[in-house]
């Protein structure tokens, strides 16, 4: 229930940013990840119940921007399968378009898994950690290290990304 008076919450205040999101999803992620975020087994790992943890700290949400921003290579395990891929960069998605399509899979793939407190992507956000400039090994590090602390917080069973 309270996942869902979040979702309400988060998306009344987005408004036309929620539907704008969901375009970017649909044009650019749902080739792999499927419209649905369920992703392709031993291909490409979902994103539906899985990535909403990742923002309960700070550099889970730089990790998300980053790894839409610079695309990462390399294994990874994600729900207890490795995937051995690739994901392209989006340099070609504004600051604002990857807030939102971030603020989507969060808000409508991941709601139960969000924080009390969560708050969405602002294209300033995004601005501020796209200037970074990773590589994809810098993102893959990246996503290694979040992991390691969210095993440190999670609970057991909630543990796999």
């Amino acid at each position: 229930m309270r996942g869902l008076l979040v979702a309400f919450l988060i998306m009344a205040a987005n408004g036309v940013a929620g539907a704008a999101g969901s375009s970017v999803f649909g044009v650019n992620c749902t080739p792999c990840h499927q419209p649905n975020g369920q992703g392709v087994p031993g291909a490409y790992p979902a994103l539906k119940d899985t990535v909403g943890k990742y923002v309960r700290l700070p550099a889970g949400r730089a990790y998300l921007v980053h790894v839409v921003a610079f695309g990462m290579t390399g294994a990874v395990v994600s729900q207890g399968q490795t995937y051995n891929g690739f994901m392209q960069p989006w340099s070609q998605l504004s600051d604002a378009e990857i807030a939102e399509v971030l603020n989507h899979i969060l808000i409508d793939l991941n709601t139960a898994l969000l924080p009390d407190r969560f708050a969405p992507f602002t294209s300033e956000e995004v601005h501020g950690l796209r200037a970074q400039r990773l590589t994809f090994e810098q993102v893959r590090r990246e996503r290694a290290a979040v992991m390691n602390a969210l095993e440190g917080t999670a609970a057991p069973e909630s543990m796999h990304p």
